[in-house]
């Protein structure tokens, strides 16, 4: 469960890094290769956090079953 949250702050940090990105590339501050970064971080949070939820919902259903709540 710990995990869900840090993963969620994680995405909540790389969404708000890559619209920093994108405000410093569309004013001219950066190059595109600090906002594909910032693009990347972001789809790796995102895919981090699809994981996190994943691997939550599986071991729910594990202990689910090993309980019995499951048939």
């Amino acid at each position: 469960y710990q995990r869900l949250d840090l993963t969620a702050q994680l995405l909540n940090q790389a969404k708000q890094a890559l619209d920093l990105a994108q405000t410093r590339y569309d004013l001219g501050l950066s190059s595109i290769v600090e906002l594909s970064q910032a693009q990347l971080n972001k789809t790796s949070a995102e895919i981090a956090s699809a994981s996190a939820k994943y691997e939550y919902d599986l071991q729910r259903a594990v202990l689910n079953y090993q309980v019995g709540a499951l048939k």
